[in-house]
């Protein structure tokens, strides 16, 4: 049988269109003799949106908030001295010997620099199996890279991974880079000892891994990573950066344009961040109690259960909302008061709706139609005396289920410990305390509780500042914390936030008793959710503890700090943004709010 013919290898003209197909890739693995991997942003990332970011998170544990800018200088004479030299590149030393005054001895900062930088790096998960591939087929495989790392970085990194060691060839061990004059590659070819068409470089340049690469004959591959971060402003913390760039590092687990790879890029980071920005309150506040809210505080109560414990108070997932505070709040005397909560959104639903979305049965539709409000025709504007005596002569209804909702509450509460004089937090997402003001008129009367809200974020609003001046309301995104311009277009977009702190069950309207447990009474909406919403929070959820539980390791093993703030920025830009109006994914999502969800329309997220 005679042997199969082999295709003439691609060359890079033949990438333009997909250069960084893996298929493509691995056809051009196969027909080479040698291969050959670019290392930096190649075969193996860093967490970081540039690489300088790294010298930051040095600079933290130095104590030196300028290092980034004296590690630059440092270089920049450092290639002055080699062009004096008359030498093609330089080494790590060479840097340290132009460092001016340093807190510790220079040969400790250079160990502590190449530690940080073994612990940061990551296998890439697209080429790292293809690497090991051309191994497996017992292809020559060699590491080029243009750097002031010795040889031995290389070949420890290759081991802490797990990864069979190859032959390393490094500019500053062989006075030859790729980016001059492509003499790395000249290297190559004479160790290798064959002819240039059979050699494959892979690596992520297009001048010095492609251009000079071609020049001296060799096939090329540009690796362009999918979705790579832009860099941010230097003035960027450094546990921003790794927020916003940890993704590089774990895509293969993350399939693009899913709800799980969007919990991971902006939920998990502002949920990380949120939490520890609780621990650091609630231990200033001395809190007994803290509640995460329902739906806001699911994925809070998660991770607050998830790997490394935070220094929490006696924490629980609690069952509640405005909706069921209010319930529970109402009664004869103060009924008229609520009215304008009941007649809240009602505008779009039908008569019948403003009794369901408090679980109360609605009388039969021909009792309903009688009264002059059908169940086929909507609210409008000018039905608010009609809908007004409606809700008044259905109070008796009403009341039923606010007594039911109280008591539970009651036993509720007493459940979980709670004492009269006890300090508590409950946690929301925000915007303007209803929530809080609701929970405290309900629970105040039975329990005599010091109450304090926390909030992702809290708006400008009049209202919001007017509450503020009767309640003990914090946040971590406020008018104090950053600029009312973000505060106000971050308000406009709450609904992205909203999504992202949202939990895989219906809204809670109410509790209600089952012999000694308490139950949580759910309201469904009034019309389907969609493509699945519950569906599509759980792997929102799912990605953002994917980020919590790798961004805690991260941090673990290189000491990096920061703020909660600066670990939330991802989302904080992204929502303020309005970009995620544009994505197609976030257009399957609609009817997210049961309170004005109704069987006569569909609501889109980006409507509310």
């Amino acid at each position: 049988m005679p042997a199969p013919r082999s295709r003439p290898m691609m060359n890079a003209d033949s990438l333009k269109s997909a250069p960084s197909d893996p298929a493509l890739l691995r056809d051009m693995i196969r027909e080479a003799e040698v291969i050959s991997f670019d290392f930096f942003d190649t075969l193996f990332l860093r967490p970081l949106c540039d690489p300088e970011d790294l010298f930051d998170i040095l600079g933290q544990r130095l104590g030196l908030a300028d290092f980034r800018l004296r590690r630059r200088q440092a270089q920049a004479l450092a290639f002055e001295n080699m062009h004096r030299q008359g030498r093609r590149e330089i080494t790590l030393q060479d840097i340290y010997d132009c460092m001016a005054t340093l807190p510790r001895p220079a040969h400790e900062v250079m160990a502590l620099e190449q530690e940080l930088e073994l612990a940061l790096l990551s296998p890439n998960p697209v080429l790292v199996p293809l690497f090991q591939e051309a191994l497996a087929q017992d292809k020559r495989v060699f590491i080029l890279s243009d750097m002031y790392l010795d040889t031995d970085f290389f070949l420890t990194c290759l081991r802490r991974h797990h990864l069979p060691e190859v032959p390393v060839l490094v500019s500053s061990d062989q006075n030859a880079t790729k980016r001059d004059d492509g003499a790395l590659f000249a290297v190559l070819l004479q160790q290798v000892n064959v002819s240039p068409d059979r050699v494959l470089h892979v690596g992520d340049n297009p001048h010095a891994d492609v251009r000079r690469a071609g020049e001296l004959g060799l096939r090329t591959f540009l690796y362009q990573e999918p979705g790579k971060p832009v860099p941010v402003p230097e003035e960027t913390a450094p546990a921003t950066s790794v927020a916003r760039a940890l993704i590089r590092c774990h895509r293969e687990s993350l399939p693009p344009d899913t709800f799980r790879e969007l919990g991971f890029r902006y939920g998990g980071p502002a949920a990380l961040g949120f939490l520890e920005w609780i621990a650091e309150q609630a231990r200033a506040d001395a809190i007994d109690h803290l509640l995460f809210l329902s739906r806001d505080g699911h994925i809070l109560h998660r991770l607050a259960g998830d790997g490394d414990p935070l220094p929490l108070p006696r924490h629980v997932y609690f069952t509640g909302s405005r909706v069921a505070f209010n319930l529970a709040a109402m009664g004869e005397d103060n009924f008229t008061d609520f009215l304008p909560f009941l007649l809240s959104g009602a505008h779009g639903l039908s008569p019948c709706e403003l009794l369901e979305r408090l679980g109360v049965t609605p009388p039969a539709s021909q009792v309903m139609a009688d009264l002059g409000l059908p169940d086929d025709r909507p609210i409008t504007g000018r039905q608010e005396a009609l809908l007004t005596r409606f809700l008044w002569a259905c109070r008796w209804d009403i009341l039923k289920v606010c007594r039911r909702n109280r008591q539970a509450l009651f036993r509720y509460l007493h459940s979980l410990g709670i004492q009269a004089g006890d300090r508590v937090a409950i946690v929301d997402v925000g915007w303007n305390g209803t929530t809080q003001e609701a929970f405290e008129r309900a629970v105040i009367p039975m329990l005599d509780l010091h109450v304090t809200g926390y909030y992702f974020c809290l708006s400008t609003a009049p209202e919001c500042l007017s509450r503020q001046g009767r309640h003990r309301m914090k946040a971590m995104v406020s008018a104090a914390s950053t600029s009312t311009d973000q505060v106000t277009r971050l308000y406009g977009n709450r609904v992205l936030v909203e999504l992202f702190f949202s939990a895989p069950h219906h809204s809670v309207i109410g509790w209600q008793a089952q012999e000694d447990i308490i139950e949580p009474v759910e309201d469904p909406g009034r019309r389907e959710e969609g493509a699945g919403l519950l569906d599509h929070v759980a792997a929102l959820q799912e990605g953002m503890m994917d980020f919590a539980r790798a961004y805690r390791e991260l941090r673990r093993r290189t000491g990096l700090e920061g703020t909660p703030m600066d670990i939330a920025q991802p989302l904080l830009a992204f929502a303020s943004e309005g970009r995620w109006r544009r994505l197609p994914m976030l257009a399957e999502v609609k009817n997210f709010d049961a309170w004005g969800s109704s069987r006569n329309r569909d609501i889109l997220l980006g409507d509310y």
